[in-house]
């Protein structure tokens, strides 16, 4: 019995030394606290990354602001969700893919709901 619970314990305590499978970095938690984060390859993002693809929405006229989530499940490519997080609201979905360093915006990929 004594083993048992020896064994609990330390799977307790390993377990709570894990992260979130697919974290970004505490300095890009900090940089932009309301944006939230999701896919495989999101581990990968740079604060220059997601400071690139928030400056993208900017200067875009058909994106509704703010940006509220990236998704990363390619390592190059990213869903970007924006709008206000309110029901009923428009949001635009649009991709985005890194190229020489550069974020660009997948301009077939748009939509926009609400």
């Amino acid at each position: 019995m004594e083993r048992v619970a020896l064994i609990a314990r330390a799977a307790a305590i390993l377990l709570s030394c894990q992260s979130e499978p697919y974290a970004v970095s505490n300095a890009i938690r900090f940089a932009f606290p309301s944006l939230g984060f999701a896919g495989r390859y999101t581990a990968q993002l740079t604060v220059l990354d997601v400071r690139q693809i928030v400056e993208l929405t900017r200067h875009d006229a058909r994106i509704v602001k703010p940006v509220y989530q990236i998704v990363m499940d390619k390592p190059d490519e990213a869903e970007v969700n924006s709008g206000p997080e309110v029901s009923g609201a428009l949001i635009t979905t649009f991709k985005v893919r890194k190229e020489n360093r550069r974020w660009i915006i997948i301009e077939k990929s748009f939509s926009l709901d609400g």
